[in-house]
């Protein structure tokens, strides 16, 4: 009588995925731009990394008022939620580009590994 020899089936562990993480850059106008960041905090996986008022933009919308550039860290949130959220505030809204977290830190001049 003759035995195959076999090896028992055991899945490979999946290797732990990590969170894509994107920065976005929005600019509203500056008295809108407190109910935009309370609205974009109630959205899970945003976080405002910097909340910075341009006092003298050369804005794309017909307004000449002071504007705010927020950016934004997004691990979990989709970007329809974030764009939603802001234009449901303002409908004066600029969007940036969306760019990766590596990107975002090479832009800054930092070392895209820590």
């Amino acid at each position: 009588m003759a035995y195959a020899a076999y090896k028992e089936f055991v899945p490979a562990a999946a290797a732990a995925r990590r969170p894509v993480f994107q920065v976005l850059d929005v600019t509203v106008p500056l008295a809108d731009a407190h109910a935009v960041r309370r609205a974009l905090l109630a959205c899970d996986g945003v976080d405002i990394l910097r909340c910075e008022p341009l006092p003298r933009s050369g804005a794309a919308c017909a307004s000449a008022a002071p504007r705010a550039r927020l950016t934004l860290h997004l691990a979990d949130c989709s970007f329809d939620a974030v764009a939603h959220r802001v234009l449901a505030c303002t409908p004066d809204g600029e969007f940036g580009r969306l760019a990766s977290w590596r990107e975002h830190l090479r832009h800054l001049g930092l070392p895209s590994g820590f």
